[in-house]
């Protein structure tokens, strides 16, 4: 199989999770409304294309701007792209290095869950990764756009209660993302941690204090257990 038909394959079987990631679409493009201008938040999904990360920042958004904040909270929520690539690197290998460098731009969670169960069956190529990330990528900056439009006929999103959302999603993401007694740690760790910090500190900081100490405590649980 070309990497056009595997492209075309990626894009196709990948349209029933990008419907999924067009909901949260909708969402943001509406919390983007009071937080981000009309071309920061087109920019925002053109370039940065990382869903949870996005969220995040409309969280963290605030003047005077907290840069090292969103740098390094955005640098920790995307290492998993780290393993992610490493792990498509045995398909990767033989295809051209400027092609699979464009692809990596593309390679989100669900795009990626799908095609590393299909490139060991062996009648797919890396086109197939693209096809996924693609398609996603055009429902997401759709959604968006169509959430924002959304958002300028509602007075207040807060009014309504669609503020909440971004707490939804994230209680979403880690309910899926549970794996069992291991992570009880984890989320009690990150919660303590969150919690004194907002007490003490104050601001935004509680939210990377937690994630940091979250994910210390997982290296850690699954590390040396």
């Amino acid at each position: 199989m070309t990497n056009l038909e595997s492209f075309k394959k990626g894009v196709i079987m990948g349209i029933p999770l990008a419907i999924g990631v067009a909901t949260y679409g909708v969402v943001y493009g509406i919390l983007t409304q009071d937080v981000l201008t009309t071309p920061e938040t087109i920019m925002s999904c053109l370039v940065v294309y990382a869903g949870v990360s996005q969220i995040l920042a409309l969280d963290l958004w605030q003047h005077p701007l907290p840069i090292f904040m969103l740098i390094l909270s955005t640098f920790i929520i995307n290492l998993r792209h780290m393993l992610m690539s490493a792990s498509v690197y045995p398909y990767a290998i033989k295809e051209n290095k400027w092609f699979v460098y464009f692809t990596m731009f593309f390679v989100v969670d669900e795009g990626w869950a799908l095609s590393m169960g299909e490139f060991p069956k062996g009648k797919t190529r890396l086109g197939f990764l693209l096809g996924t990330g693609v398609i996603n990528y055009v429902f997401w900056i759709t959604a968006t756009m169509a959430g924002r439009t959304m958002g300028a006929l509602i007075p207040s999103p807060e009014s309504i209660g669609i503020d909440f959302a971004l707490t939804a999603v994230f209680l979403t993401i880690g309910a899926s993302s549970f794996r069992g007694r291991k992570d009880i740690p984890i989320v009690v760790v990150a919660l303590i941690v969150a919690l004194i910090s907002e007490h003490y500190i104050g601001g935004k900081w509680y939210i990377l204090a937690g994630g940091l100490a979250g994910s210390l405590t997982g290296w850690i649980t699954y590390e040396f257990s």
